[in-house]
């Protein structure tokens, strides 16, 4: 059984948890007809106590690393991955690429950062003062001397 916690309409997959760490996939997740879920991947999370310094004190540090092909519709909830090889015209592609130009992308739901803050506390995972900082990033993997760039 995979380790989980719903938040919102997303699901953190656990790969790693620990008392001063955790590492998790993060998923978008719609229920099906048959009553299951579908999970799109969406990004990873990873927190850790930040150490303390002459002008800060300790706290727990959270990155959410979303990946850059992930486009989030706030009126529909819905999540889609925009890559060129899901395009059969590649036209349609660049126009929508073009569209999205100079607009403000979103890539989660907006509340999603809140509501991870809340859960992860109440679920004892981590505890404030805590920081949550997001970063958008591309998927690339290097395997020994092969190079895999997924779109």
């Amino acid at each position: 059984m995979i380790d989980t916690t719903d938040i919102l309409d997303y699901v953190v997959h656990w790969r790693s948890k620990s008392e001063s760490e955790f590492i998790g996939e993060v998923f978008f997740a719609v229920k099906n007809s048959s009553g299951g879920r579908l999970h799109t991947p969406v990004g990873y999370l990873i927190g850790f106590i930040e150490p303390a310094s002459e002008s800060s004190p300790s706290y727990w540090k959270i990155l959410l690393t979303i990946r850059e092909a992930i486009r989030y519709n706030v009126q529909s909830n819905t999540t889609e991955i925009f890559i060129k090889s899901v395009y059969a015209n590649k036209l349609a592609y660049y126009g929508r690429k073009l569209k999205e130009f100079k607009r403000d992308i979103i890539r989660i739901d907006p509340k999603l950062p809140l509501a991870m803050q809340e859960t992860l506390i109440q679920a004892g995972f981590c505890n404030s003062p805590l920081a949550i900082q997001m970063i958008v990033g591309k998927d690339k993997y290097v395997y020994s001397n092969v190079e895999f760039n997924f779109d």
